[in-house]
């Protein structure tokens, strides 16, 4: 008996205890890994959106910004809450250009002689509102706008989306209203 002893003692192997704890201890340490990365990527992906709604806001602004700059005068009978036509001066021409927002696509279109664009914001644009100011004189003075930008990914909590706002002025920087460049230039080259 005191051989079988000897020979238990010194055994080299593992038991089935070791190994069951061997497996729960990894499997703890690679959910944990899985929960780290898991978490690194729905933040790296909102970012990612949040990212992506400020280039789509700079460049909304950006259009708008340029556009409201040559603008020449406004078109009244289609100016509203959510759209805003005008007539503006664009290489020397007048052109009619008009936003759009449309509330059930959320988008915000833009349309300059028939041809149409929408930022490649569809259902992102939440919500969208012009508020054009005239002086006494009904002339166009500055141009109101306040948008909300909504991103894809709801990140953490599935009901909430992160949203991104913005009220911004635009002023006409066209020297007068009532010049007209194609007038003048046909003038300058007449003999």
């Amino acid at each position: 008996m005191g051989d079988f002893r000897r020979k238990t003692g010194n055994r080299k192997g593992v038991t089935l205890f070791e190994i069951v704890i061997v497996a729960a201890i990894s499997s703890m340490v690679l959910t944990m890994a899985m929960m780290i990365m898991n978490r690194t990527t729905r933040h790296f992906k909102k970012g990612t959106d949040m990212l992506n709604n400020q280039r789509l806001m700079d460049n909304i602004v950006e259009r708008i910004r340029t556009d409201v700059r040559s603008l020449k005068n406004p078109i009244p009978k289609e100016c509203n809450e959510n759209s805003f036509s005008f007539m503006a001066i664009r290489d020397g021409v007048e052109k009619k250009i008009r936003y759009q927002y449309d509330a059930t696509r959320q988008t915000l279109f833009r349309n300059e002689a028939g041809k149409e664009s929408n930022f490649h914001g569809a259902k992102q644009v939440k919500s969208f509102s012009f508020k054009p100011e005239f002086d006494g004189n009904g002339r166009f003075r500055v141009l109101n706008v306040v948008m909300q930008l909504i991103s894809d990914d709801k990140g953490g909590n599935q009901d909430v989306a992160s949203t991104l706002s913005i009220i911004c002025q635009f002023y006409s920087t066209c020297v007068e209203a009532e010049l007209n460049i194609a007038k003048i230039r046909k003038k300058s080259k007449s003999p």
